[in-house]
């Protein structure tokens, strides 16, 4: 397979450094897949317990609790401002920090806060509970993830690498979702969320401990020479006028994304049987992984902003698709073209940060860029279940295709990438 370009390949960055020893390099070199490997097992977790199924517990505590759609979408709504919030301490953490300890500590969070899930009864607890959840996913989701994959792999081998990682995203939707659904329609709620809670729990931090490494192995030396040579400062990224544009269009673009995956199972299951519509489900996360993988295959071939724009594009065709859906076929077809669209779109998040901003001060930088779309990303769920009982899914979907469409333009009005410095 030849030897793997890491961190060595990489302009010198704060933490990171280029100089490796010799049996450094082939440490470095041994490790970098397994840690790939680490990586997409917790995301799939994480986001197969979480991310994905963040619908199926809002059916279930309707059907159970008899909880309104609103209120329950406010739950989704503070799941991810908390985890936005949490990424701005988890991402500076993350630069002190042994990352296993930090992912750890962040299982045992949300895997407890899964298991109250089905202990709680009123709007109140649950707000409370989801809030606890939407922290300890902050430190097993994609700020690491992307955080570790950025200093492990150089530019050339990043997108490949980061999108194998990120497919483990998808993968927890494909097999934790049907297998989620089916245990909270055979158990009562409060047994079936303790053991998905003890899953969430007892997986990720074992396979943290044994396959994350915080650096690619580097004399402090080498740390301390190299410190602040690459990349732009935080403070000089979060004033460019790229950063914001971007941000804006991210968090637009998000808010459309994650309300359409949080209502997918709601939508279809008031047109499809509910087997369908978990179905639906499913091929949006398959569709999710072929997309992501192909992706990171194109990015080496093709225009980083041109891909972009494409899968811009695509998301509102597959959200227009599944509002103006009357059956399980076109439910289908627009599932898989947004889900084609979706791991794509949270993979060239990091990836263009990345390339504009350097490594430098990544994880903060990513931190903050991900705090502020959280800001859509909570909301998306929240309109759309307003929408929804003011007008219908239908109009809601329709809204969320426009409003990738306006993100869409915000990318094109920020222009042409800058790169970052070397």
């Amino acid at each position: 397979m030849g030897s793997i370009p890491i961190a060595r390949s990489i302009p010198s960055a704060a933490h990171f450094g280029d100089a490796l020893t010799v049996d450094s390099d082939s440490f470095a070199e041994r490790h970098a897949w397994t840690l790939v490997a680490g990586l997409f097992a917790v995301l799939t977790i994480s986001s197969g317990l979480g991310f994905y199924n963040l619908s199926i517990y809002m059916h279930a505590l309707g059907a159970v609790r008899g909880l309104p759609v609103p209120a329950l979408s406010a739950c989704i709504s503070i799941y991810f401002l908390s985890g936005g919030a949490g990424g701005l301490v988890v991402g500076p953490l993350l630069a002190r920090r042994d990352a296993r300890v930090v992912i750890a500590v962040g299982a045992l969070v949300g895997g407890a806060a899964i298991a109250l899930i089905g202990q709680a009864r009123t709007p109140v607890a649950l707000y409370a509970v989801y809030a606890l959840f939407g922290l300890g996913n902050s430190a097993v989701g994609m700020l690491p993830a992307t955080t570790l994959v950025t200093r492990w792999f150089d530019a050339k081998r990043r997108a490949l690498a980061l999108s194998v990682t990120s497919t483990g995203l998808s993968v927890g939707g494909v097999l934790l979702t049907p297998i989620s659904a089916t245990l909270l329609e055979r158990l009562p709620i409060e047994t079936a969320m303790t053991v998905l809670g003890a899953i969430y729990a007892l997986a990720i931090a074992p396979i943290a401990a044994l396959t994350v490494r915080s650096h690619p192995q580097i004399s402090a030396s080498a740390r301390r020479a190299n410190a602040g040579d690459s990349g732009v400062a935080f403070a000089d990224a979060v004033r460019a006028r790229f950063f914001r544009l971007f941000t804006l269009a991210y968090l637009l673009l998000m808010g459309s994304q994650v309300g359409g995956i949080a209502h997918l199972f709601t939508r279809g299951s008031e047109i499809v049987p509910v087997l369908d519509a978990a179905f639906a489900v499913s091929v949006l996360a398959s569709l999710s992984i072929t997309g992501r993988l192909l992706g990171g295959w194109l990015l080496s071939r093709l225009p980083l902003r041109a891909f972009t724009v494409v899968n811009m594009a695509g998301q509102a065709v597959g959200l227009l698709v599944m509002a103006l859906a009357d059956g399980r076929q076109v439910l289908w077809l627009g599932a898989g073209v947004f889900g084609f669209t979706v791991g794509n779109l949270l993979m060239l998040q990091p990836l263009i940060l990345s390339h504009v901003y350097g490594l430098r001060d990544y994880p903060k930088i990513y931190s903050l860029n991900q705090a502020i779309t959280t800001l859509g990303v909570a909301g998306g769920p929240l309109a759309i279940g307003l929408i929804r009982d003011a007008m219908g899914y239908e109009t809601a979907f329709a809204t969320m295709a426009a409003t990738a469409l306006a993100a869409l333009a915000v990318f094109v009005l920020a222009g042409r990438l800058p790169r970052a410095p070397a």
